[in-house]
């Protein structure tokens, strides 16, 4: 599943990212985001459009679009 298709309130381990666009790869990774990083899923916006992550102690906002290169599993 991706991180979009995930549920609010939940752990997840990224699995892999897939992504073409290298400045975005290079985003996620200085972010935190890579393989087997474990993320918090906080909430969704409303209308879906962002998400709310926790990683390592830090909350970060990504666009739906974004979140919809990563993919995670449930822990």
């Amino acid at each position: 599943m991706t991180l979009f298709e995930a549920m609010e309130e939940r752990e997840y381990r990224v699995i892999s990212i897939r992504t073409q666009d290298d400045e975005l790869r290079d985003r996620f990774l200085s972010m935190g985001i890579i393989n087997d990083a474990i993320l918090f899923v906080e909430r969704f916006s409303t209308n879906k459009d962002t998400l709310v992550i926790q990683i390592n102690q830090t909350k970060i906002a990504l666009r739906s679009n974004e979140a919809q290169d990563i993919v995670v599993e449930m822990l």
